[in-house]
């Protein structure tokens, strides 16, 4: 996935009117009649730095939402499956 702060040419600490001009700079360069698309790719990157929280998860840690998400339950998977059972519970489960 590609970083939209790269895509519109901006740093991570670009304040949100920088990065509403910058978009519109671009639409006016890339239209979407002219260059489908460069817009969409232009496009899902405002549209992901306006998202509060994918914004603020740009800026602290450079990643989008999904990876993290998909990071935790990953994390999370991996530790329910290294779990054991405890023998008592197993032995009590064959009793019913």
């Amino acid at each position: 996935m590609t970083d939209p702060y790269e895509v519109l040419g901006l740093t991570p600490g670009a304040s949100e009117d920088d990065i509403r001009q910058r978009y519109l700079a671009l639409v006016r360069e890339y239209p979407p009649e002219r260059d489908p698309e460069k817009f969409a790719q232009v496009r899902h990157a405002y549209d992901q730095l306006r998202d509060p929280v994918i914004s603020l998860e740009q800026r602290l840690f450079n990643v989008t939402a999904t990876a993290t998400f998909d990071s935790l339950l990953g994390d999370q998977r991996q530790r329910l499956s290294r779990q054991r059972i405890p023998t008592q519970v197993l032995l009590s489960l064959a009793d019913d």
